[in-house]
């Protein structure tokens, strides 16, 4: 009795809150009347432990309203948010619950010394509670398990309870004194989670904590449900009818029942076997196309430390319930070679894929079937397999993996665990996998061959701007070694030339150690502009038309890479001649702008439309100039600005010329402007 009141009395706090404290967040949810349940449940317990005269059939109503409540609230928290077809299903599961509370109730009165029909009815709803309260676990949300593990810890609890109890006084013919007396307290036990449970329940939207679209039925919970009937039904059969012998040949029984269970749960091919002939004399197709297709696209998509070809392997395997697999995957060179799975080890075999047999299997995108091959049949149209499948019983499909035509590689599997048969349904469901396999692969093998290609254009370019630069420090010594017939007395170009042979020097050194790095490394320092702009006007001043300069303002003084700018300059005013007739011009002017250097370099050449400028100009390797250009030039012109936070702007148009204006940001402050006298203008 105290057992009960003390459950009495948790239950009686749980309804109170539920009435008051959490009236609101708990609105819908029908816990108060399922305290309510509880509460009365425990006090007509009580009043029977204390030999009050209660009668059985009263009991027995308790009994069975407390459990049907439970499980009937669960199920309409599932049918808030399920489908019209999961509706009739829960419609049913209702019907069964009430069906059975109205037998357990009817039953006392009919018949009140029958024990065993009340046990049997408490069993089933035991069963139907535990089955309702793993749906709604398996459908709520990611999100909200938090929040209502408990109130689904506690429910299951109850019921899984009442499920011991209930088996337990069958298996001996009655309930047992001790474990009625301890479901008082652990009723008691069970309310300190949902205490738990319902302070963590915010606001209460059965909708929305449900998944859109329930999932019926785990198999596996209902099947050891109605195992669990058997076996109870069998071993009280045994015990009444077998006479002095009844309990040993029970416990007999039961411990061969336990280890046929034991077996099912660790055995995988007794798993396989079982789920084949259920599929074969029970279910109309045997698999779930949908979980299928999930269990593949995991595999593809989520690493779990294992490479995918063994992931591909595993789920290809389990798919049609075979030991294990392998995959071949075709390479560059037109070779299929073992990458992954416990039957493609590294030592495996290598076919080539020009093979009559693989071409069969590309072609027909053929399930080969190594144990029919083995039999072999003269009247087959199929080619032979190759001879190490054939010798290897171990081995049974060859699976072809088909993307756009091409046989991207193959797997194999082992023979099946259910010793199964090849049929429609396997065929089907492999091919589909297959193909969906060999695009992740190919796809893959796609972007391996891009990052490669990536790689190769990256050298490729850095080794492009290189020889650029190469090519200019030859013309430099090319024209030194020119007018060196001419002026070799000349101390001025003596001087001239030590100058660009150091220069030239420096820049290869530099060259050098780029190429040994890979990267092109500058060291930046503090120019002035003006003086940079005048020597690269006076480089380019052996070519026609000559270019001038108009320096607006003097001591501009920007931050970089000297002999960098310098090159990108000098690259514009060469292009700038190249496009203007020596009958036209090319000016370099220099001036500020706010806080940006301005250096415009016009021309009063052919130009450029839009479109070439916007596609064409700055393109890597695309030229106007034939074998006398690479392409590159204002490309790194370009990218060396903007690398410096400046900006390029381009004003060109056929028939009137370009202008080239670069922008570079000033690293000192800006001076007052001065104009420049006569005699220094005169002189640049």
């Amino acid at each position: 009795m105290f057992a009960y009141i003390v459950c009495g009395a948790c239950y009686l706090i749980l309804l109170i809150g539920s009435l008051t404290v959490w009236r609101q967040r708990l609105r819908g949810t029908l816990l108060a009347v399922v305290f309510g349940a509880q509460l009365a449940w425990a006090a007509i317990l009580a009043i029977r432990a204390a030999n009050a005269g209660e009668s059985i059939q009263l009991v027995a109503a308790a009994e069975y309203v407390r459990s049907s409540a439970w499980a009937l609230v669960l199920v309409r928290w599932l049918a808030a948010s399920a489908t019209p077809a999961i509706k009739r299903r829960l419609l049913a599961i209702s019907a069964l619950i009430g069906l059975i509370c109205g037998l357990g109730i009817i039953q006392p009165v009919v018949a009140p010394d029958a024990q065993t029909p009340r046990l049997w009815g408490g069993l089933a709803l035991s069963i139907a509670g535990l089955v309702v309260v793993e749906q709604v676990v398996r459908n709520t949300r990611t999100g909200h398990l938090w929040r209502f593990k408990y109130v689904w810890l506690a429910v299951g609890g109850l019921f899984t309870w009442d499920l011991f109890v209930y088996s337990s006084a069958l298996l001996q013919g009655g309930v047992e004194a001790t474990l009625w007396v301890a479901r008082g307290f652990v009723n008691a036990l069970i309310a300190a989670p949902l205490l738990v449970g319902v302070r963590r329940i915010a606001a209460w939207r059965a909708a929305e904590f449900l998944s859109p679209r329930p999932v019926f039925f785990n198999a596996t919970l209902l099947g050891a449900a109605l195992y669990i009937i058997a076996i109870i039904g069998a071993s009280y059969q045994i015990r009444e009818q077998g006479g002095h012998w009844g309990p040993v040949v029970q416990t007999v029984f039961l411990a061969a029942a336990a280890l046929v269970l034991v077996v099912a749960l660790i055995s995988e091919q007794f798993r396989a076997w079982t789920r084949v002939t259920l599929v074969k004399h029970v279910l109309p197709y045997r698999y779930d196309y949908r979980q299928e297709w999930q269990k593949l696209t995991r595999a593809l998509s989520q690493s779990d430390g294992t490479s995918v070809y063994e992931r591909i392997s595993a789920v290809m395997a389990r798919a049609i319930d075979c030991g294990t697999g392998g995959v071949w995957l075709r390479d560059a060179e037109g070779l299929f070679i073992p990458v992954g799975g416990e039957l493609a080890p590294p030592e495996a075999p290598v076919e080539a894929a020009t093979g009559e047999f693989f071409e069969y299997l590309r072609a027909k995108e053929w399930i080969y079937d190594l144990d029919a091959a083995r039999a072999f049949n003269p009247s087959d149209k199929a080619p032979r397999a190759p001879a190490w499948m054939l010798a290897n019983s171990n081995l049974w499909l060859v699976v072809p993996l088909v993307c756009d035509e091409m046989l991207v590689g193959f797997v194999i599997l082992s023979p099946s665990l259910a010793q199964a048969r090849l049929t429609w349904e396997e065929i089907d469901l492999l091919r589909a996998a297959g193909r969906q396999i060999a695009s992740f692969l190919a796809f893959e093998q796609t972007a391996k061959r891009l990052a490669e290609a990536r790689q190769f254009e990256a050298v490729n370019r850095l080794s492009a701007l290189l020889m650029h630069d190469l090519r200019h420090l030859v013309a430099q010594q090319a024209l030194v070694v020119h007018n060196a017939a001419r002026h070799r007395g000349n101390p001025a170009f003596f001087d001239d030339a030590i100058r660009t042979i150091d220069g030239s020097v420096k820049r290869m050194t530099r060259l050098m150690d780029s190429l040994r790095t890979g990267t092109v490394g500058e060291q930046k320092q503090r120019v002035d502009l003006v003086e940079l702009c005048r020597e690269a006007v006076r480089r380019c001043g052996n070519r026609e038309p000559r270019p001038t300069c108009n320096l607006l303002e003097r001591d501009i003084i920007i931050t970089l890479n000297r002999d960098s700018l310098l090159h990108a300059i000098e690259h514009v005013i060469r292009n700038a001649q190249d496009a203007t007739p020596q009958s036209g011009s090319v000016m370099v002017e220099v001036q500020r702008s706010g806080q940006r250097a301005v250096i415009n370099i016009k021309d009063t050449g052919t130009g450029m439309d839009r479109a070439f400028v916007h596609h064409r100009l700055f393109r890597p390797f695309d030229t106007t100039k034939g074998v006398g250009g690479m392409g590159i030039g204002a490309y790194e012109a370009r990218e060396f600005v903007r690398k410096c936070g400046g900006e390029v702007e381009i004003d060109s148009a056929p028939g009137r010329g370009t202008r080239f204006t670069i922008l570079l940001p000033l690293t000192a402050a800006p001076t007052t402007k001065t104009q420049i006298s006569t005699d220094e203008l005169e002189a640049s």
